[in-house]
């Protein structure tokens, strides 16, 4: 299978679209969670003798609501996988370009209060092995 190997110029392109995007996720993780406790609240009020809940259509208006913000960012963030790069953590705003640095196949590591990408980590090392990118490879 081939891998598309990013520069750090072809990362830092991306990154004004990526700054937008992982703000709209942000976004939509924050909504998904406030329905995610509207609904988990919505249980906790009971259930008719039936089995239903009692506020049955109130769940399932929250649910498709739910359903709908997770669809969005489901779409967004295979958007991004389809440029090529990944994203590691939403919060964060963390995401990984696959690339090459002497020869070894790394992840450019860049988080979104960074000002272009200026990191780099193996391949099973994550956010913990990051590394400052090597002088020679800022002129890539």
């Amino acid at each position: 299978m081939d891998r598309r190997y990013f520069t750090i110029e072809e990362a830092n392109q991306l990154l004004p679209t990526l700054r937008r995007e992982l703000g709209a996720l942000k976004q939509m993780q924050q909504e998904a969670r406030a329905k995610y406790e509207e609904m988990r609240d919505i249980r906790e009020v009971g259930y008719r003798p039936d089995g239903n809940l009692i506020m049955l259509s109130d769940y399932q208006e929250t649910k498709r609501e739910f359903d709908r913000i997770v669809a969005e960012a489901n779409r967004v963030l295979m958007a991004i996988n389809q440029q090529g790069c990944r994203v590691t953590d939403v919060e964060t705003g963390l995401v990984d370009f696959p690339a090459e640095v002497d020869g070894t196949a790394v992840y450019l590591c860049w988080q979104k209060d960074e000002p272009e990408v200026l990191y780099y980590h193996g391949l099973e090392e994550g956010y913990a092995g990051r590394r400052p990118l090597p002088p020679k490879l800022s002129s890539y």
